[in-house]
């Protein structure tokens, strides 16, 4: 929890994009994101009193009452005022908070680059900036980031209405005004924080599908370092949803943590049904495949061809759990981002020999015509499958690669972000997933990889925090001697002392974050060694 000034803190308890956070201020508690109440003078906040952002121009001759949060009065400047007077009125500005010690800051934004840069450096931490909902998404949204980056246990505000809530609860924002139909759009987001429902209502509007669009295309790394790798079900309706930065962040992810273990390739079709092996068609495809290569199953890497997230190789479909509209039309740009995560993944085979077992008519096949590689077409024969593998029996008959230990060794490479060579395995059970490394258990599989303290000792330079002290209970901010900045919310991190695994434990907030919170909890310590 960090403080900020008059005992007021604000601590960070759980984030996905959205966050869920607790304001205290003497003896008031109030939880958030929340919609505060629009009085003549000031807002409520729950029990908590802001005074209501006012214009410097009036602020001495205006009767200030006494409220528990007081605001800067700064001189509101227009968005589009001429450069010349912008500077005058920003100059003032700078000069007002850097004497000033209200808790509360207004946020005026120009179109101007450089006088909005000037702000940004002369703003200090406040308990609460007040943002104005402009309409230059790009420049509004550049400096919220930019500010929350530097001051994470801030409070953040902005005035937008009815369909944008749920985007703005999506950037992280904590305050709304109870107004209109705010309180609608903001219960159902809260009652499911879900990035289809995001979708969904930005559609209600121009400006709200737009202001989507730019957060998607332009702001990725920006939102990207906030979300949550949870695997957990995903739907994908709208066509934006192609552009969702989990979906864009799974295609960089397959591309840096997955390599082939073998250069014999065969790309398959999804199915509507995941796990994609439990499916009809994809049981008969693995039966066919193991009737004829026995116990060099894994001598064959499996490719699963979808949309949106492009290239699902089978050793990590587990962490693919979503569902999409299928009507066998695909557009451009699905094709598209297919070929490109196909050809990254095929470029780090030498020489693949590759089979595609897609039906003639399958929309599929589009995909695969400007690969630079020649490809084996099947049109969807399983004995046609059959004849071409063992027509390239030199190519797999060797020394067999062991499934279940090659599966776990590409399941930690992708969970952990580091392509690992240790010779992990694994046992299922009924409810989940026993994780071996030399005979001794490691962890288990459920939804995610969550090791133990000797599964830890062996990732220890991936994910990890680093701490100085004996680890009792969970960790706040303060004891974070350093971490890997990689880390995002609900990761499991390895907490080391002295370079040695002492823990695991759930990352709270990202690797980034923690360096910039002064107090706080960081991790949801689940094991100690």
């Amino acid at each position: 929890m960090m403080s900020l000034e008059n005992n007021i803190s604000f601590e960070i308890l759980y984030e996905d994009g959205y966050r869920l956070g607790r304001v205290s201020i003497n003896n008031n508690i109030e939880n958030t994101p929340c919609l505060i109440q629009n009085y003549e003078d000031y807002l409520k906040f729950g029990d908590i009193t802001i005074e209501k952002p006012i214009s410097y121009l009036v602020s001495e001759t205006y009767s200030r009452k006494k409220y528990d949060l007081t605001t800067v009065p700064l001189v509101q400047i227009p968005f589009d005022l001429p450069l010349k007077e912008a500077k005058k009125l920003s100059s003032l500005n700078k000069s007002i908070i850097s004497q000033d010690e209200g808790n509360c800051l207004p946020i005026y934004l120009t179109k101007y680059k450089e006088l909005n840069q000037e702000l940004f450096e002369a703003i200090p931490k406040k308990s609460i900036y007040f943002f104005r909902r402009i309409h230059d998404e790009r420049i509004l949204l550049e400096f919220y980031f930019n500010l929350k980056e530097k001051y994470p246990s801030s409070v953040f505000f902005i005035d937008s209405k009815d369909y944008e809530i749920p985007i703005f609860l999506f950037l992280g924002f904590d305050l709304f005004l109870d107004e209109s139909n705010n309180e609608k759009f903001f219960n159902e987001y809260i009652s499911n924080p879900l990035p289809e429902l995001v979708e969904m209502y930005s559609n209600g509007s121009v400006n709200s599908r737009k202001l989507l669009r730019i957060l998607y295309r332009e702001f990725y790394n920006s939102i990207e370092s906030h979300l949550r790798r949870d695997f957990k079900r995903s739907f994908y309706i709208d066509d934006i949803s192609l552009e969702r930065p989990q979906v864009k962040r799974w295609r960089e992810e397959v591309i840096k943590y997955y390599t082939p273990s073998t250069n014999f390739i065969l790309l398959l079709p999804c199915s509507a049904k995941k796990p994609y092996r439990i499916s009809k068609s994809h049981i008969k495809i693995i039966s066919a495949l193991r009737d004829i290569l026995k116990n060099r199953y894994a001598n064959l890497c499996q490719l699963i061809l979808t949309s949106p997230l492009g290239v699902v190789p089978r050793e990590l479909e587990d962490y693919s759990n979503y569902d999409i509209p299928v009507t066998g039309h695909w557009s451009q740009e699905e094709l598209n981002s297919i070929t490109e995560l196909l050809n990254s993944i095929l470029n780090k085979c030498d020489d693949p020999i590759i089979i595609s077992h897609f039906e003639e008519n399958s929309p599929y096949l589009k995909a695969l015509e400007n690969l630079p590689f020649k490809i084996i077409h099947t049109g969807g024969s399983i004995d046609k499958l059959e004849k071409i593998i063992e027509e390239n029996r030199s190519v797999w008959d060797y020394e067999p690669i062991p499934e279940y230990k090659n599966k776990a060794k590409k399941m930690f490479s992708f969970q952990f972000k580091k392509e690992l060579d240790i010779p992990f395995d694994y046992v299922e059970k009924r409810k989940s997933t026993n994780l071996f490394y030399d005979k001794q258990n490691i962890g288990i599989f459920e939804n995610k990889i969550k090791v133990n303290v000797k599964g830890g000792e062996l990732l220890k330079d991936s994910l990890w925090i680093n701490i100085d002290f004996d680890l009792r209970g969970d960790i706040f901010s303060k004891g974070v001697i350093s971490n890997s900045n990689n880390i995002r919310p609900g990761d499991d991190v390895i907490i080391l002392r002295n370079n040695k695994c002492i823990g695991v434990g759930e990352a709270i907030v990202s690797g980034e974050t923690m360096k910039n919170l002064n107090r706080g909890k960081v991790v949801k310590v689940r094991m100690r060694g």
